[in-house]
């Protein structure tokens, strides 16, 4: 694997690590994960979609654009080398379960995420401004 390809997982690794666990020590504080559901209310919905909104913008800027630069180059010009490389490739960026295209459906995932907290948001009676106060003016 080459240097750049290491350097790129982990540096990934290291933001969508930090990603499975965006609430950190605060989850109690505010809401709830169960069953892969999140709960929020009103004096919560606000907070819980900040953090998610956070995170996407994160992503975004950090492991998107590596994600889709994740490819390994040949080592040389002989069968194996040229099979090793494709088979990489294949992993890394062109199955349907890759890597970059489980990032960008995880990514997707928690845009999806924030949408609904915006949604509940309006529904608990936040205005626009509110709700662009809170989860930033990335819309």
């Amino acid at each position: 694997m080459s240097s750049q390809v290491r350097s790129d997982l982990a540096s990934i690794d290291s933001v969508v690590g930090s990603a499975f666990d965006p609430f950190g020590g605060a989850a109690n504080a505010f809401a709830g994960v169960s069953g892969g559901k999140l709960t929020v209310n009103h004096d919560t919905v606000l907070q819980a979609g900040k953090v998610i909104q956070d995170q996407v913008d994160q992503l975004k800027m950090l492991v998107v654009p590596k994600a889709k630069s994740l490819k390994m180059t040949k080592f040389a010009e002989d069968f194996i080398s040229l099979d090793v490389a494709d088979e990489w490739n294949k992993l890394l960026d062109q199955n349907p379960d890759s890597y970059k295209n489980r990032i960008m459906q995880y990514v997707d995932s928690l845009e999806k995420l924030a949408g609904q907290l915006k949604t509940a948001a309006k529904q608990y009676g936040y205005t626009e401004d509110q709700i662009k106060a809170a989860f930033g003016a990335s819309e």
